[in-house]
């Protein structure tokens, strides 16, 4: 596959198979994902495959955690937003759009908004979750280079036929993903990617929009 396939072609995928993912596979996209550019060589990403019993544990661990009605994690790691400035009228337009036309889109495969929202939970029925971590020490800056390496996963794991979905909602119960995997506060959690094969649903066909170039470049000659 040419790269401008796998960049053009890759989308998120929100409805998986439960056929497992071979190791060897699992193995590839996070050759792929160590080999991204790292300022300074530092390599600050960590990798936690989650799967099988433990993936299953990891969901139910979740639901009773919600059912329970406990409160969200409030200190989330990392949030897509900053308490600080009011978010961007774009971006909330951009953001705003996408969950309107994902809930049509599930709502047009039969599935109720309230049961996708869920699914969200599940991995959306992934039989694989990829936990990325980065050590607190080495600062905001660093995520530049994770964000590289996630971006290297996606895109290998679409060539070898994998569906993936970068996620970040799930880290709302982010104290369930520190206690079930011993995970120190000295590491954020930086964001989940659900991994396997897709479905045939057509919620699969989904693609977010992008706006155009003008709208986002300058060239400065």
């Amino acid at each position: 596959m040419e790269l401008k396939e796998a960049i053009f072609g890759r989308r998120s995928i929100r409805d998986f198979n439960p056929e497992p993912v071979p190791k060897e596979l699992m193995e590839q996209v996070l050759q792929a994902a160590v080999r991204s550019p790292s300022n300074s060589n530092r390599q600050p990403w960590e990798f936690l495959v989650i799967s099988g019993e433990k993936l299953r544990e990891l969901v139910e661990r979740i639901g009773l955690a919600m059912k329970q009605e406990r409160e969200k994690d409030q200190r989330r790691d990392l949030k897509t937003w900053d308490d600080q400035y009011p978010m961007p009228e774009e971006g909330a337009r951009r953001s705003n759009h996408l969950m309107r036309s994902l809930v049509e889109s599930a709502t047009q495969a039969g599935i109720k908004a309230s049961d996708f929202i869920q699914s969200n939970f599940r991995f959306f029925n992934a039989p694989c979750a990829i936990l990325v971590l980065m050590d607190k020490g080495y600062g905001n800056g660093a995520l530049v280079s994770v964000g590289a390496g996630i971006e290297n996963l996606l895109l290998q794991a679409y060539d070898l036929g994998l569906g993936s979905c970068w996620m970040m909602v799930p880290l709302e119960f982010g104290e369930v993903f520190r206690a079930m995997f011993e995970i120190p506060e000295h590491k954020y959690l930086v964001s989940v990617i659900a991994l396997g094969y897709p479905s045939d649903s057509s919620l699969n066909r989904f693609r977010s929009a992008r706006d155009p170039l003008e709208k986002v470049v300058k060239f400065y000659d």
